[in-house]
């Protein structure tokens, strides 16, 4: 009886320790290929009188079909499907840390990033883009499913 307490308590003990040593990776809800479903924006050009207040609702950017791949070592790739073959329209990297997307040109990470916010719920990705410059400013909702 002695032997199966003390094999028990190993086993537990082990599965704690081998568990907690799991590599967490905040990224793995984002890695995949993501195509585009809908694109609201609202852009505010402040240095007209009065504002000029531009919106868009789509299911393209700027009528180009758009999937982006996210990949497991934090490269990203952007493909243009209106056109056949499609065809990549950049290439970069990004970060994530909680909530928030970190997006960079090209294959290293910078300081000089773009960084919004999103959110995965099963196959939806939805990314929130505020941007605020002297003179206007974007707000964009992102939609995207996971192919």
């Amino acid at each position: 009886m002695k032997r199966l307490i003390y094999l028990s308590s190993f086993l537990l003990i082990a599965s704690i320790t081998v568990s907690s040593c799991k590599k967490s990776s905040s990224n793995n809800s984002i890695v995949g290929n993501w195509e585009i479903t809908s694109l609201h924006e609202v852009q505010v050009d402040s240095t007209t009188t009065p504002f000029t207040v531009t919106k868009t609702d789509t299911t393209t950017v700027h009528g180009h079909t758009i999937v982006i791949s996210f990949f497991a070592d934090n490269s990203l790739q952007e493909y243009d499907y209106s056109t056949s073959p499609a065809t990549i329209e950049s290439v970069g990297s990004y970060l994530v840390r909680g909530d928030s997307l970190t997006l960079f040109n090209g294959s290293t990470p910078t300081s000089t990033g773009q960084t919004v916010k999103f959110s995965v719920s099963g196959n939806a990705l939805s990314i929130f883009i505020n941007q605020n410059s002297p003179g206007s400013s974007i707000t964009a909702t992102e939609n995207f499913n996971r192919l």
